[in-house]
């Protein structure tokens, strides 16, 4: 069986990863980690401020070094369960929606694991969408990890 496992900044890609280590898996098991990176619009920042394009670039250069981190220690955390050979990772860049889609389908993935939602406000309906997205779109098994209510 073939997992990839999607995962960003959240409590719920936490849990997304939780989920996959708790579980007993076949013995061949492989298991892949990606993040996806979007690079921040910048339409014409640099014409009306080289500074404020620079900020940007360098904003964008610490999100990708976070994310390949993120990527590095979830790995890590997985062969410590599993075979450290079945495990693998990477960061993406693109919209992500469509790199979780394509990576699936190119990895050859029986299952994608992902949280349902990563970002807190206006901005959670956006990632709830990629959830809904990959849901509806993979050509693949989805599991959508969510947060547990607590009343």
């Amino acid at each position: 069986m073939k997992v990839l496992i999607a995962i960003e900044e959240s409590e719920c890609s936490k849990l997304a990863l939780e989920s996959v280590l708790e579980r007993h898996w076949p013995e061949d098991s492989q298991f892949r980690v990606i993040n996806v990176f979007e690079p921040f619009p910048i339409y014409g920042a640099e014409i009306y401020s080289p500074r404020a394009a620079d900020s940007i670039v360098e904003a964008e250069r610490e999100l990708l070094q976070s994310k390949k981190k993120i990527v590095k220690d979830d790995i890590e955390l997985l062969r410590k369960t599993f075979a450290p050979g079945s495990v693998s990772g990477d960061v993406l860049t693109g919209d992500v929606r469509n790199c979780i889609l394509e990576e699936a389908k190119e990895w050859g993935a029986d299952l994608i694991v992902l949280g349902s939602h990563g970002r807190k406000g206006f901005s959670k309906l956006f990632l709830g969408s990629v959830a809904e997205g990959v849901a509806g779109h993979a050509d693949c098994s989805v599991e959508i990890v969510k947060h547990k209510k607590t009343h």
